[in-house]
């Protein structure tokens, strides 16, 4: 079943709307109600005011988000290099993975999004190892934009700083770039809320938020339990394989690779804020996107090609387990 995403566009694109279809079928059919949760962001809360009286449309809405940011993460890891220009085995397993347990618009929906924009500016092209000042602004100021629809998203700043680090960002000004990007928003938003009065509330709230880490678990059937697992054992996987194969890459092919994956850490980061579900997977489904296709399809200079020629099956029984998986959250 994999072969047939190396090559036909048009097949790929009919089983990608049809995965989607049926993953988000249950929802649009009983449409949940939306829900700000007890510390929303100021505009995940002001999304939430104008959509509370159309749940339906809540659903479509995160339905479209997650069908653009599967695009928009294929096309930008082609783009770069990191994927075949003929797949959009990305796009499926980011589908597949973002969609699993969901059933209508979170804020996680966006802040994926926004974190695959996030990553457009750190993308090495070229020949260069690192990138300039205003690109790393323009990146933390996104980060600061996705913390206002989830307080959580700040740690995405755990993130960045590590990629930082890979791109030897030492310096002062570096320094003075990410957190001048990240506090942008804010020199907006701040003065808004002073004039309206809201700003004591909004603090209150933000801090609340950001000391409300929760260990513990969500509501699930045994089922969704197994279906979760899996995913959860999968994303290990293929992180793991694509961690150990890097040195068998170009430097800038490298150097994009780590920066995707180290938006893991700041998925990790946001899932301590979240009862444990199958919907916490969802800040993850950037850097399994990446993983997982290189784990399942993997390109012809790794010796991983060889074996998966031999052992074809394998990866396709591989391929439907994830989708069952994500069906059953």
């Amino acid at each position: 079943m994999l072969h047939l995403f190396q090559r036909n566009m048009a097949l790929q694109i009919v089983l990608i709307l049809a995965a989607i279809a049926l993953l988000w079928v249950k929802p649009l059919v009983s449409p949940p109600e939306l829900s700000a949760g007890e510390h929303p962001a100021i505009l995940y809360s002001l999304l939430c005011s104008w959509l509370t009286s159309a749940p339906r449309l809540a659903v479509v809405l995160a339905m479209l988000l997650t069908l653009a940011g599967g695009l928009c993460i294929n096309i930008l890891l082609a783009d770069v290099g990191l994927v075949s220009q003929n797949t959009l085995l990305p796009t499926l397993l980011y589908i597949t993975f973002a969609s699993a347990g969901a059933d209508t618009l979170t804020p996680e929906n966006i802040v994926c999004c926004v974190t695959i924009a996030c990553l457009a500016p750190l993308m090495l092209r070229g020949s260069l190892l690192t990138i300039p000042p205003s690109k790393a602004c323009g990146a933390t100021a996104l980060i600061g934009i996705a913390t206002l629809f989830h307080i959580p998203a700040i740690a995405l700043m755990i993130s960045y700083m590590l990629i930082a680090a890979n791109f030897r960002l030492y310096g002062w000004k570096d320094w003075m770039v990410m957190f001048l990007g990240f506090l942008a928003p804010y020199m907006i938003l701040l003065p808004v809320l002073f004039l309206t009065g809201d700003l004591g509330s909004w603090w209150e709230s933000t801090t609340a938020a950001l000391v409300a880490i929760m260990l513990q678990f969500g509501h699930f059937t045994h089922l969704q339990a197994v279906g979760t697992a899996f995913l959860t054992l999968l994303l290990i996987w293929s992180l793991l394989n694509m961690s150990s194969k890097l040195n068998e890459r170009p430097v800038v092919w490298q150097q994009n690779a780590s920066t995707v994956l180290l938006f893991a850490v700041g998925g990790l980061g946001m899932a301590f804020f979240s009862p444990i579900s199958a919907t916490t997977l969802l800040p993850f489904a950037i850097p399994f996107a990446f993983s997982a296709t290189h784990l399942l399809q993997p390109s012809q200079n790794t010796t991983g090609f060889h074996r998966s020629k031999k052992h074809t099956w394998i990866y396709d029984i591989l391929f439907i387990l994830t989708l069952t998986a994500a069906f059953v959250c």
